[in-house]
């Protein structure tokens, strides 16, 4: 078959300088059909067959190939068959089939080539218009191992700016809390968020668009005043710019693993923000190139709903009671609250890290989130009341196991011991109980200037919470006793001291 250079020499010899077709054929030594198509046709026509290729082995067997996937269609994904599985079935099922695995498979890859798949509608987005939401797993190393965690995702859709955030957990409080910071980063709400249907947002998928919502999500809908959009089941190409972030933030931002032993998932945040942020400077996509994905986050920004006054709690509450032990439960794990307030009704506030406690109006006790499973969170301190009353649980107190005091006390408690018995266990916990009269801080540094100093004593401890640092004095103030003010600049007269002179002079 002829290139295209020797069927526009031919086309050239003939319709340019004028020769004949015979004389074409012979001087550049082509046959006369050939001569003939190259000036019937501008370009060669490549090579095209008269009839479908025989398939003697696929094409007996191709119709029964064929039933079987337009049966499966309605089949659950997971449990399609597999081109290896259909030749299995082929030779299980027809004994003449005499087939390859590789001829089978690339028999199916054809089918689907000729049928097509989904045609999809390109999008176009207006400024601040549409913002679209995900969840992708993700990995670190930590200690030397890999942990998994969760990266929660937002990216606009007109300039492509994103924010991402990792969690322990995708949960509904992690959400609510990356809905917060998203927003606070771009300083801005967009008008709609899009979603496909995570349980952190949908309870239930009803007919049609109708949806079930969380109530908390729809509190915080109305706090940022948003609208919401939720693809179809399955159609996750309905949000392409946030899937196409998730594949940009596991292929670039965590690849390879990150080390996430000295900073954690704060320093991780910090490197996926930096990410986030240095994409701004990447080309934007048409149609407006020769522009900065930075350049049209500015006019999306101008766009923006402004943040409300104040903002939304990221979390979940549920009411329950301190119990006789004074603790709360939530997710199998159970938190410490002072003493003085088992037996109470209380609010638990459940953050995406952390845990706060509410008595009435006033916050009583706040906890790092744990996330293992039945653990206890305990502050010492909530429990040091009970000393007082209760001495002999000092050793075996969940509380107080593992010296949560540090190193100094556990010293200062030996020393006690060794040189009163048990008036020194007895010094130890009047100590531990100055910390319900005295700030903790304070009283943890007065006992380590006394095991500097060696002073293994209470009277020393309290000697220093209440003389060390010195304070300065406070600075009279008469306003409330005007008569006892003495009006003036402060400046005395020499003149006042003449009468001593002259006293003097006089004895002399």
């Amino acid at each position: 078959m002829l290139t295209v250079e020797p069927w526009e020499a031919i086309r050239r010899k003939v319709l340019v300088e004028g020769c004949s077709q015979r004389g074409a054929a012979q001087e550049l030594g082509h046959s006369r059909k050939t001569v003939a198509k190259a000036l019937a046709e501008p370009v060669p026509p490549g090579y095209r067959l008269k009839e479908p290729r025989k398939k003697p082995v696929m094409g007996p067997v191709a119709h029964l190939i064929e039933a079987w996937l337009e049966q499966e269609k309605d089949w659950p994904r997971k449990q399609r068959q597999t081109a290896q599985r259909i030749y299995e079935r082929l030779m299980e099922e027809r004994k003449e089939f005499r087939g390859h695995p590789g001829t089978v498979r690339r028999y199916i890859q054809g089918l689907a080539r000729r049928r097509g798949g989904e045609v999809y509608m390109p999008l176009a987005f207006e400024p601040g218009e549409e913002a679209q939401v995900d969840w992708h797993d993700g990995w670190a190393f930590e200690d030397g191992h890999l942990r998994k965690m969760q990266v929660f995702v937002m990216t606009l859709c007109y300039s492509k700016a994103s924010f991402e955030c990792s969690y322990e957990r995708a949960n509904l409080e992690s959400f609510l809390d990356g809905h917060v910071r998203a927003f606070e980063h771009w300083g801005g709400v967009p008008g709609r968020l899009a979603y496909d249907n995570l349980r952190c947002a949908v309870i239930q998928v009803l007919r049609g668009k109708e949806r079930r919502l969380n109530e908390r999500f729809v509190q915080m809908r109305s706090w940022y005043l948003f609208d919401s959009r939720f693809c179809n089941v399955e159609r996750g190409n309905e949000k392409g710019n946030v899937e196409n972030q998730v594949k940009r933030s596991e292929r670039t931002y965590l690849t390879p693993p990150p080390d996430i032993t000295e900073g954690g998932l704060p320093g991780l945040n910090q490197k996926l923000l930096a990410g986030c942020v240095g994409d701004l400077e990447r080309p934007a996509p048409a149609p407006h190139t020769g522009q900065k994905r930075r350049e049209l986050f500015a006019q999306e920004r101008a766009c923006l709903r402004p943040l409300p006054a104040a903002r939304f709690e990221a979390c979940v509450q549920h009411a329950t009671f301190a119990d006789k032990r004074s603790l709360v439960q939530t997710d199998t794990n159970r938190y410490s609250v002072p003493v003085g307030w088992a037996y109470h009704p209380a609010l638990i506030k459940a953050f995406a890290d952390r845990i706060e406690i509410w008595c009435g109006q006033e916050k009583v006790a706040q906890h790092p989130r744990e996330f293992a499973k039945g653990q206890y969170v305990l502050t010492p301190e909530h429990y040091l009341p009970l000393l007082a009353l209760k001495p002999g649980s000092l050793d075996n107190a969940r509380a107080f196991k593992g010296q949560p005091w540090g190193q100094d006390f556990e010293r200062f408690r030996k020393e006690l011991e060794y040189r009163r018995e048990e008036a020194g266990t007895r010094q130890y916990i009047d100590t531990l109980l100055l910390m319900t009269k005295h700030p903790p801080e304070e009283v943890k540094r007065a006992v380590s200037l006394c095991v500097q100093r060696r002073a293994f004593a209470y009277e020393a401890v309290l000697g220093v919470l209440r003389n060390e640092p010195v304070r300065a004095l406070a600075r009279l103030d008469l306003s409330d006793r005007p008569e006892l003010v003495i009006e003036g600049d402060g400046i005395r007269p020499a003149a006042i001291y003449d009468h001593l002179r002259v006293a003097e002079e006089a004895v002399a």
